[in-house]
């Protein structure tokens, strides 16, 4: 099911929003669709006795640091010359759909969170933080926590590279509902694919460092040593400064969630962000 999903909606995070509806562990979710590929994903969706509503916008992606995820869109005419992506809310209740598309126009942040089944919590952060200027609330939720060690279930940056077992920032990385929702999708897809569960929580077990600029990075295959990490892979969403200098070493010291040593090099500041999944 997860294949023939990705053949309508590319993604492989759009398509387990997809999943996560049909078997009733989302009441809503809430994908971008392109223009070109719309018509194919509402028939696909009607196939499945998925009920949809189409926002009556449209949206651009900005500065997006992947192929697969942007933080940032700018809302345009539906009828707007220039191709763009609607926002699909897809629900087993026409309803509940329609709803969250109402609440999307109304600008009402938790309402449309509940609708999607987020945590309370979760809702009420991201209502609080989130505006066009703030959009990325990954280094606000590191804020919130404490340490830098969490459960791999609640990492969001992996996002970029197509990878999550979350539809929403949490707020905290120890934030229980969110990690009870995670450990639950997981579940499902595990039931559909082993091999793509197995994959999703390697890739998620990663030191990830998250910058507001330099972009994203996975430290893969690491070892924590007392307050050093040991690394042989690395995945970055931009090939900046930042990037060649961690590629071109093996090792980090991290002094704080938002200070490291690479080489002598120290980087610190509220715009960086390091995290230890495991």
């Amino acid at each position: 099911m997860i294949q023939q999903l990705q053949q309508v909606f590319h993604s492989i995070i759009k398509s387990l929003e997809v999943l996560y509806v049909m078997e009733n562990a989302k009441p809503c979710s809430r994908i971008l669709v392109s223009e070109d590929g719309l018509a194919k994903a509402l028939e696909f969706l009607k196939s499945k006795e998925i009920n949809v509503a189409v926002s009556g916008f449209k949206v651009l992606k900005q500065t997006a640091q992947s192929e697969f995820y942007s933080d940032r869109s700018v809302k345009i005419p539906k009828n707007d010359e220039r191709k763009g992506y609607f926002f699909v809310y897809l629900s087993k209740s026409m309803e509940t759909a329609e709803k969250a598309r109402l609440m999307e126009e109304r600008g009402n942040h938790v309402e449309l969170g509940l609708l999607l089944g987020y945590p309370k919590c979760c809702c009420e952060f991201f209502a609080q933080n989130f505006n066009e200027e703030n959009t990325d609330l990954t280094l606000k939720a590191l804020e919130n926590s404490e340490g830098y060690e969490f459960p791999f279930y609640t990492n969001v940056a992996a996002r970029h590279f197509d990878v999550s077992i979350l539809s929403h920032f949490p707020h905290s990385f120890q934030c229980s509902p969110s990690i009870e929702t995670a450990k639950n999708n997981l579940k499902i897809i595990q039931r559909h694919s082993e091999q793509l569960a197995a994959m999703f929580a390697g890739i998620l077990q990663s030191t990830v460092i998250y910058t507001a600029e330099e972009g994203v990075f996975l430290l893969r295959k690491h070892e924590k040593i007392s307050d050093v990490i040991v690394y042989s892979d690395l995945l970055t969403t931009s090939k900046s400064k930042l990037y060649f200098l961690l590629a071109s070493n093996r090792e980090l010291k991290i002094i704080g969630k938002n200070s490291f040593v690479v080489s002598d090099v120290n980087i610190e500041g509220p715009q960086y962000g390091i995290m230890v999944f495991k």
